[in-house]
């Protein structure tokens, strides 16, 4: 059974209606118990017959659906809908829901909430947002795709990037929310570095962010090398995002934003971030206020 038709059961053993729209869950709730008296295209429900369903949804999910409101099941996780039901399915929290994928640079330590940790090259911590008190951090780099953020041991670093200590946080997907690294952000308010794409996309969200501070990334002139190689260029990637990102673009406050945002319309391509775990470029840190 389930949350789509326990949601129209609820509604119903609850109303002092009878009748109520034949839709397509009535039709695959009265196939499938013959509860209700069919009537055209709306359901007969009696007295006896909510009773029935009420007894019917208690028996198979340990809800009583008179005491419990399937609205209450929003705000939990699966184990407190275990006292309430049978399937911890029920639960509206998403399982990963404000998680973190966190790591510090390679070779260094995560110092979080006053410990430091030692965590493997290749790995990364797990966190809620709310288990996150303090670091012992200076800055943040968000890097947009996985592979990267897990690789970053064998990503080259130039000694302007290499000598600070950030907090490495994966930018998100369906799994880790993007939102929640927002969140994180404007808990900690702390300087914002992104690595990401440098296509038109990339750069609107790195400006984006709170206390963006600037990009991480090949020196200007290995990346215009990168631009001006067909077979690392990607046109049909600018063409795709241009029309949504060139006006944003066109405004951007931020030099480095401009620098690169010219070096694109120049070449009219992207360049995405993963050449930076085949080449073995040198990523710098690129001040949100510097042209290069």
């Amino acid at each position: 059974m389930n949350k789509q038709w326990l949601s129209v059961i609820s509604r119903a053993i609850n109303s002092d209606l009878e009748l109520f729209q034949l839709n397509q869950t009535w039709q695959a709730i009265h196939r499938e118990y013959n509860i209700g008296l069919l009537q055209v295209k709306k359901l007969r429900l009696s007295s006896a017959d909510k009773q029935e369903l009420q007894g019917l949804v208690k028996e198979m999910t340990g809800i009583d659906l008179k005491r419990t409101h399937l609205i209450d099941f929003v705000e939990m996780d699966r184990e407190q809908v275990l006292s309430l039901a049978i399937d911890e399915k029920l639960a509206g929290l998403a399982v990963k829901k404000n998680r973190l994928a966190i790591k510090p640079l390679p070779g260094k330590q995560l110092k979080l909430n006053g410990q430091n940790y030692r965590l493997p090259e290749c790995g990364h911590w797990d966190v809620s947002l709310e288990n996150i008190a303090t670091i012992g951090h200076s800055s943040l780099w968000i890097v947009e795709n996985y592979r990267c953020f897990d690789r970053l041991d064998i990503i080259k670093l130039g000694i302007s990037a290499a000598s600070t200590e950030p907090l490495v946080v994966f930018r998100g997907d369906n799994v880790y929310h993007e939102r929640t690294v927002i969140n994180l952000i404007e808990k900690l308010q702390l300087p914002v570095w992104v690595m990401g794409d440098l296509d038109p996309k990339g750069l609107v969200i790195a400006q984006s962010y709170p206390n963006f501070a600037g990009l991480i990334a090949p020196e200007i002139t290995v990346l215009e090398s990168f631009f001006q190689d067909h077979e690392k260029a990607n046109r049909q990637l600018y063409e795709k995002q241009l029309a949504g990102c060139q006006n944003t673009l066109s405004k951007a406050r931020y030099p480095i934003i401009t620098a690169c945002w010219e070096l694109m319309k120049t070449h009219q391509a992207g360049v995405v971030q993963e050449y930076w775990l085949l080449d073995r470029v040198a990523l710098i840190s690129h001040s949100s206020q510097s042209a290069e």
